[in-house]
Formats: C-alpha cells, structure tokens, sequence
C-alpha cells in the first residue's frame, strides 16, 4: 500500500512538473489589439498598466501612452516593455519600446566585459 502510494505521488509530480510551458508570444501579439478600440474596452482587457504618460497635441488633442511590461523566452527569457498610445480615446498606435535580457549566462557576461 505505502509503495502505491508512494508511486502515485511521484506519478503526480511528475505529471504536474511536466505541464510548465514557457511563454514565446506576447499576449499583445493576439487579434484583440486593434487599432481604432476604445481605450477603456483596452484596459478591460489587459488591465491597468505598470506606467503612463499623457501630453495635449496641438492643444486640443489627449495623446496618452500606456507601457506594460511581460517576460518572454525567445532562447532566454526576456523583459519586453510595450507602448500602446492612444490619441483621444483611441488606440492609435503599438510599439515595443524595450527588450533587455532578464538573465545572463555565462558567454553573455564575458561578451559584456570586451
């Protein structure tokens, strides 16, 4: 009984380590970004971003960035900061403004020295 028992967990763990599968797409790369939506339709669907700037164009015109911030692996993982700016109300624009590699290994490091 205690060796079933026993396998059975191991069989468990094993099963639950093996499901892990590391993220390669952005989640902005999807259908649901659409140039022209609703800034608050945006929000609703990816949430309150981690930063944000606003300025008036031409005096009259909201232009408001929105910054998020996602880990992907591509090789090794990396921290990929993307800008949606809206101009009123709408999204009028998406651009990956940043990608910087969230760990190093080895050759990377003796790279960075020379």
């Amino acid at each position: 009984m205690k060796i079933l028992r026993g396998l059975v967990v191991t069989l468990g763990l094993f099963l639950l380590c093996s499901c892990y599968t590391s993220k390669s797409v952005s989640m902005f790369s999807s259908d649901q970004v659409v140039l022209g939506m609703d800034r608050a339709d945006f929000l609703n669907i990816y949430g309150q971003p981690f930063s944000k700037d606003q300025r008036y164009v031409n005096g009259r015109r909201l232009e408001e960035r929105l910054l998020y911030k996602e880990e992907l692996y591509k090789g090794s993982w990396f921290i990929v900061t993307t800008a949606f700016t809206f101009v009123d109300g709408k999204l009028v624009r998406q651009a990956t403004v940043k990608e910087e590699r969230k760990f190093l290994n080895q050759g990377d490091k003796e790279n960075e020295k020379k």
